[in-house]
């Protein structure tokens, strides 16, 4: 399986920044010697045990080869966020600098593991060594050459290491999750809802192998639930940031997950499809290697009806994740594309032509990050010689796609029929605004969002009492009731919980994911302002715990957005707001564990959270005449066919 991406390769630790270039040693010596040692840029960033460093600490280390411990500490703890840039008075490169200095020292993962943690979490009879024979035993593991012991600890270290009785659930189908689990001793049982409700057993997992990954390679719900099936089973559960951090270090592993989950997403869709009805299970999977994966970011264009003579004309698209937008030109100046439809996870195209539509030729653009397998009219070849029902139903594809071929040279791309194209004549000023809101409801995100809060414009009366309650329970405003207006309906300002959540690309576990969907703010949050910077929405903003009167105005993503204006620099002092419920005993990666540097907490970022801990969402609870409600937008708004046939209020 081949995997091609449109992103760019990027640095050990620096997935949220993939366009910065290394400084030549010259530039280290300008830099340095530009600098007046104001500490400014301290101030500003937001790791806390910036408080303990000076400047002056920073630039010896970065021209020398004396650093010390607590320097070589900061470095590695750096995320890279750039809080120290807009600051400094004569426009050094404080961040390009910190780059330097973190190539020096190298990855953090070839130092000293402290495994205290992980001891006292040791099933009985265990040890280090004996955990290292089992992790070894997994696929991805057994080169001790291309992930070396000491990687393998710090793992371990940073993981949590369980002991299961028979019948304790690892997932749930539905839930969302990123944590993958390694199944060191013992076995687990796999199973899968039925249509009667019931749970059917797919198969049964052994010491040796994993799973959880598609979670934690697409932020997706779980599909199947997992049990231990018997006493004693013992899993290391290893939160996404471990292994991220991981697939950094070493490449080798992230391609590893990404094509063997991407094979198995395929096979699975592929048997689903009526297309390929009656196509015995090792071909399926045979092909499905055979697929090459492709991934889009947003706004990228996948194919487009105007290509012809390409590949894409016998090519059949599969979506294993992530919204498209399909459109039609119109040749209307004014306008000149329409969108028909949307398309998600399990949709598919041949040939170019949208099968599930009117099946013609159109052009599909990305909304979110997009994944898609691509198999070509040759590999298929041999399916279409050894299964006539499939070469059959191919070839139906083929005719439609011929047919809608001539109407595209023609250039007609409305209805050949005479009343069909008078009666779309007579729609088009009512259909004008329904397209007008399908595209804001689509280009906006909001079709991407799991929990939207709306307000219904026909009871609100303007009181306000949902931001006001918003505030009262939280600190602070996490919503702006004035958002885009869709028919009688405003889509209110603040977090819609995401199927594929952007902003949770964080080395701190700083932001997190509940199983029922929550994306709320971790108590090791630090305020560095990278989740505000990735969410395309603005709908995450930064506030400071801690006075800053002599801090310059940080950059313009770490302040609150328009919709946020209101009380934006107004906290003062050491306030600590309100987060969502955490487990009482503080994860592997939470950075503040016994070691002091909590009251130290400069900044954190807030977000609507849907009140994650409370028994009730305050702006929905406060609303007096109930015309705030937060729904699915898929089910609410119906689909794309279901906006565009029927009138805009």
């Amino acid at each position: 399986m081949q995997i091609q991406t449109t992103q760019k390769p990027f640095k050990v630790g620096m997935t949220h920044r993939t366009d910065m270039h290394t400084l030549t040693a010259e530039e280290i010596n300008f830099e340095i010697d530009m600098c007046i040692g104001c500490d400014r840029c301290m101030r500003a960033c937001p790791v806390p045990l910036s408080s303990q460093v000076t400047i002056a600490d920073l630039n010896h280390a970065t021209n020398s080869e004396e650093i010390t411990p607590i320097v070589a500490r900061f470095t590695d703890e750096c995320v890279m966020c750039g809080s120290c840039v807009p600051v400094c008075p004569v426009d050094n490169h404080r961040d390009l600098l910190m780059l330097s200095l973190k190539q020096r020292l190298g990855i953090s993962w070839d130092g000293q593991v402290d495994l205290s943690k992980a001891m006292r979490h040791l099933p009985a009879g265990w040890d280090v060594s004996l955990v290292l024979r089992c992790l070894r035993e997994q696929t991805i593991f057994r080169d001790a050459q291309l992930v070396p012991d000491n990687y393998l600890l710090h793992f371990v270290a940073t993981s949590e290491m369980q002991t299961l009785s028979a019948g304790t659930e690892l997932m749930r189908e539905g839930d969302f999750g990123r944590d993958i689990f390694f199944i060191l001793d013992g076995q687990c049982e796999v199973f899968s809802q039925g249509t009667d409700q019931k749970s059917l057993p797919l198969a049964v997992l052994r010491r040796g192998e994993y799973i959880g990954e598609q979670g934690m390679l697409t932020g997706q719900q779980r599909s199947v639930t997992v049990r231990a099936a018997q006493d004693r089973t013992i899993v290391l559960k290893v939160p996404e940031q471990v292994m991220q951090r991981l697939m950094e270090v070493v490449p080798a592993v992230q391609d590893f997950f990404v094509q063997l989950s991407s094979a198995r997403a395929v096979e699975n869709m592929l048997a689903h499809l009526e297309l390929f009805a009656g196509i015995a299970t090792e071909d399926m999977r045979a092909l499905a290697t055979q697929a090459t994966i492709r991934r889009f970011e947003r706004d990228e264009q996948l194919f487009s009806e105007e290509r012809k003579a390409q590949p894409v004309r016998e090519t059949f698209h599969l979506l294993l994740d992530g919204f498209v937008k399909v459109a039609r030109k119109t040749g209307r100046p004014q306008h000149p594309e329409r969108i028909i439809a949307y398309r998600q996870r399990g949709d598919y195209f041949v040939g170019g032509l949208d099968m599930l539509g009117d099946r013609r030729a159109v052009t599909v653009t990305a909304i979110t990050r997009v994944t898609v397998a691509e198999i070509t009219r040759a590999q298929l070849k041999s399916l279409l010689t050894r299964y006539p029902a499939f070469k059959e139903r191919i070839q139906e594809r083929v005719r439609l796609y011929q047919e809608a071929n001539t109407a595209a040279h023609s250039a007609v791309f409305e209805p050949f029929d005479r009343m069909q194209l008078e009666q779309a004549l007579v729609n088009t000023s009512s259909d004008a605004e329904a397209r007008s809101g399908l595209h804001a409801l689509v280009s906006d995100g909001v079709v991407e969002g799991t929990e939207v809060l709306v307000i219904d414009l026909d009871k609100c009366i303007h009181c306000n009492e949902c931001e006001e309650a918003c505030e009262r329970r939280h600190g602070q405003s996490r919503m702006n009731r004035e958002g885009m207006v869709v028919g009688n309906m405003s889509i209110v300002t603040a977090c819609r919980q995401c199927q594929d959540p952007v902003c949770m690309l964080c080395s701190r576990a700083g932001i997190a994911r509940k199983p029922s969907g929550e994306v709320y703010i971790t108590e090791s949050c630090i305020g560095c302002g990278i989740c505000a910077e990735r969410c395309p929405y603005d709908n995450i903003s930064i506030v400071s715990l801690t006075e800053d009167g002599d801090e310059a105005q940080p950059p313009s993503w770490q302040r609150f957005s328009r919709f946020f204006s209101k009380g934006f620099g107004k906290e003062r002092g050491r306030k600590m707001l309100p987060m969502a419920q955490t487990p009482a005993e503080p994860g592997p990666l939470q950075p503040f564990a016994n070691n002091g540097l909590e009251n130290l907490r400069k900044k954190i970022a807030i977000k609507c959270d849907l009140c994650a801990g409370y028994n009730n969402q305050a702006c929905v609870q406060a609303c007096p005449t109930g015309a705030a409600i937060r729904v699915n937008p898929v089910t609410f708004f119906g689909s794309t066919e279901d906006i565009l046939s029927r009138k805009a209020r």
